[in-house]
């Protein structure tokens, strides 16, 4: 009897098959159990949270920018407004080929070249979110023509746009500022704000601290779409609500003066002849300058002036790349930068005025000490000769007339007695004091810390000490490099040296000195208006940063050498720039300060009537001029000043700016 049988191993793949398969069926019911358990998941529990993203992808809402508030002068005049034009603009997203046919076509028909087409579209100035402007102001035969032939002009619309207009030109454009597209950065500054990507926004100055107030509220409209995008209806429409109009403490009128004056000065001076050991017959550059007029009773700035200017309105749609370039090209000599907020100057003797606090102050010195001017002082052993400008000679001086003529002998004086109580710090805490006076002034003052003007940027300036010297110097080899020696001193005594301060800082610190003592914020509004200036809406105060400590005693022994240094025909250092002057008196003080590898900057301080009668509403201002590589502040900036000052006396067209020589400041 034969036997089968199995063939080897035949039990066992019976067995792994029947594993496998049970492997698969677990597999399987897993899968399954997943797959039920996110369905269960996506419409159980899921159900209200896609429910409302359902929803939101059937809405749609689209913003409208509001019509900008207005931006008014003290006295009520308008400087910028928002008005409703004609504007050509392309969509984003035109195509090479629509963009090959449509440019020469939109270029004949508005009168620019191809050229300026293509660089408006390519122009990085614009948000990528929103169609790109053209131009504005579109004649009305154009705009018809543009709008009855679609098929040429694809992608190009005639739109309604506000705008920013000027009405009186250019006016304070490092003050105002400018609106352009919105972008991240502004984005981050208003989070709470929600901005269309076709909104513009205020950039700088005055559109930039009361964005919120000026933008008003835009229109907004919600609809409900289908899935193909189509209208079923209108679930909102709320109108748009006008800004706010904000009034200045500017003076229009005041301004524009200011403007002129500098730019007249400034070209002037290129006619001048440098007379100095250095640099001796070469015309002066004038390459910039900056001019502030503040009201010293409150901090208001009444006129905030820098050359060269720019012309804010090329900003309003856009400024094209290549006149941005010449703008940004160091050969402009920097337009937009903002001088009497960050430009950085050595004041010069405008500086001996704080000088002379600390002084009177310290005991170094009394009113009536006679100093012997022999045109130059020798201090040190060997003794290094200091020299007045020109090395001219004033003889007998006292306080009063030190201030009047310019000495600098006196003033280097006073530095080398500061000096000596430095040098001998280590015997009394008081020495250290007396050696830091002028320091110690100028921190009181408000200088080397930002006035509080709320201006983007606003430098902080340089007051100068040994610890400063040791920062600055501290990989330098020589051990003298780090002390704070006899010509520190000297040099500071008449504002020269490291000292640095801008424009503002040293008219909000006149204007303590001219008020007795109150220093304040310089302040660029004074009220929230409803649209069209009907209503207040809410005053913005005066902001008073302290009391500077001041006596009566001090105060009455500096100011007549101010007031002598102004004096028409008199001997004063800008008596020759006041000659025939009539109108409230002035106090002032010139400057001509060294800066290394660059010409003089000419400068000066005045105050415009310095004793106002008390209990009284007269007016008190103080008007400043720096101008870069300009010269000596007798012969520049106090013609400058003297023209401006002529508008606060009433006079809204002065004669023009006339330059005086005068060697000795």
């Amino acid at each position: 009897r034969l036997t089968r049988h199995a063939p080897e191993g035949f039990g066992m793949n019976s067995t792994n098959s029947h594993s496998r398969l049970a492997i698969v069926g677990v597999v399987i019911i897993s899968l399954f159990s997943v797959l039920f358990i996110r369905l269960w998941f996506l419409q159980v529990v899921s159900t209200d949270t896609y429910a409302a993203e359902t929803k939101a992808n059937r809405i749609r809402v689209i913003s409208e920018p509001a019509i900008r508030g207005n931006i008014l002068d003290r006295n009520g005049k308008v400087i910028v407004k928002s008005e409703l034009v004609n504007s050509v603009q392309v969509r984003r997203g035109i195509t090479d080929q629509e963009r090959k046919a449509v440019v020469p076509r939109l270029a004949k028909a508005i009168g620019k070249s191809k050229k300026y087409v293509n660089n408006r579209l390519d122009s990085v100035e614009f948000s990528p979110y929103q169609p790109v402007p053209i131009i504005t102001n579109v004649p009305y035969d154009t705009l018809v023509y543009i709008k009855e032939r679609p098929e040429l002009f694809p992608r190009v619309d005639v739109v309604r746009r506000s705008v920013r207009v000027y009405p009186d030109g250019s006016i304070a454009p490092h003050l105002l500022g400018y609106v352009a597209a919105i972008n991240k950065e502004d984005q981050k500054l208003f989070p709470d704000d929600k901005y269309g990507p076709e909104e513009n926004i205020g950039k700088d100055g005055i559109e930039r601290m009361f964005e919120t107030e000026l933008r008003g509220k835009p229109r907004e409209r919600k609809f409900e779409v289908d899935s193909r995008g189509r209208l079923i209806r209108v679930l909102k429409d709320r109108p748009a609500v006008v800004g706010n109009d904000v009034q200045l403490t500017v003076d229009l009128d005041v301004q524009r003066v200011a403007q002129e004056s500098l730019e007249q000065g400034m070209r002037a001076a290129g006619g001048l002849k440098n007379t100095g050991e250095k640099r001796r017959y070469e015309s002066f550059k004038a390459s910039g300058g900056a001019a502030i007029v503040l009201d010293a009773r409150d901090g208001s700035v009444v006129a905030l002036a820098s050359a060269p200017t720019f012309d804010v309105s090329r900003f309003t749609d856009g400024i094209p790349i290549e006149e941005y370039a010449k703008i940004k090209d160091p050969a402009s000599n920097f337009p937009l930068l903002n001088r009497p907020v960050q430009g950085q100057y050595a004041p010069a003797s405008t500086w001996k005025l704080f000088t002379s606090i600390a002084a009177l102050e310290s005991g170094v010195v009394t009113p009536e000490e006679v100093i012997y001017d022999r045109g130059f002082v020798e201090f040190g052993n060997p003794p290094q000769r200091f020299n007045n400008a020109q090395k001219q000679a004033h003889g007998a001086v006292t306080l009063e007339s030190a201030l009047t003529v310019s000495s600098d002998v006196y003033y280097y004086t006073m530095g080398f007695r500061f000096w000596k109580y430095f040098s001998n710090r280590n015997t009394g805490s008081k020495n250290l004091a007396k050696g830091y006076a002028i320091q110690g002034v100028a921190k009181r003052f408000g200088f080397g810390q930002p006035t509080g003007i709320g201006l983007a940027n606003e430098a902080t300036g340089r007051i100068p000490d040994e610890s400063l010297k040791i920062k600055f110097n501290s990989q330098s080899p020589d051990p003298f490099a780090k002390e704070w020696l006899p010509g520190d001193s000297a040099n500071l005594a008449v504002g020269q040296g490291d000292l640095l301060v801008t424009p503002l800082q040293e008219a909000v610190a006149y204007s303590a000195f001219a008020n007795g003592g109150t220093l304040y914020s310089p302040r660029l509004a004074k009220a929230v208006l409803s649209p069209g200036g009907e209503t207040i809406l809410r005053k913005l105060p005066i902001e008073k940063r302290g009391q500077v400590k001041l006596t009566t005693a001090i105060r009455d022994a500096i100011m007549p050498g101010l007031i002598g240094a102004s004096l028409p025909n008199g001997n004063g250092t800008a008596s020759g720039a006041f000659a025939g002057y009539q109108g409230m008196e002035v106090a002032g003080k010139t400057g001509t300060a060294q800066v290394n590898n660059k010409q003089d900057t000419s400068v000066y301080a005045a105050i415009v009537n310095p004793n106002p009668a008390p209990d009284t509403d007269q007016p008190q201002y103080v008007v400043v001029v720096f101008v870069e590589q300009g010269g000596a502040g007798g012969s520049v900036a106090a013609p400058i000043a003297r023209r401006i000052i002529e508008s606060l006396n009433g006079n809204p067209n002065p004669a023009p700016v006339r330059l005086v020589y005068n060697k000795n400041d």
